[in-house]
């Protein structure tokens, strides 16, 4: 079994990887979830980076890719 990372930039790919999987809308209610968490772990454990470059360099650009696969399947 390969070691997983717990860097958060490993972390934002992997949640990538997971948004580009989802095949149905309601699929992407859980990434949406597990991106809430992601944020949440981020705001605990790195408050002095968090506002500053986390918010901005890695939660929107998931929220963002998430908001567009949503609209891939609602069209």
């Amino acid at each position: 079994m390969e070691k997983r990372s717990n860097h958060w930039g490993d972390i934002g790919k992997w949640i990538e990887k997971v948004i580009d999987s989802c095949e149905t809308y309601q699929q992407t209610f859980t990434v949406y979830k597990l991106i809430r968490n992601f944020d949440k772990q981020l705001l605990i454990n790195n408050p002095d980076k968090y506002w500053n470059s986390h918010l901005y360099d890695v939660v929107y650009p998931l929220e963002n890719k998430l908001k567009l696969k949503r609209q891939s399947f609602i069209k």
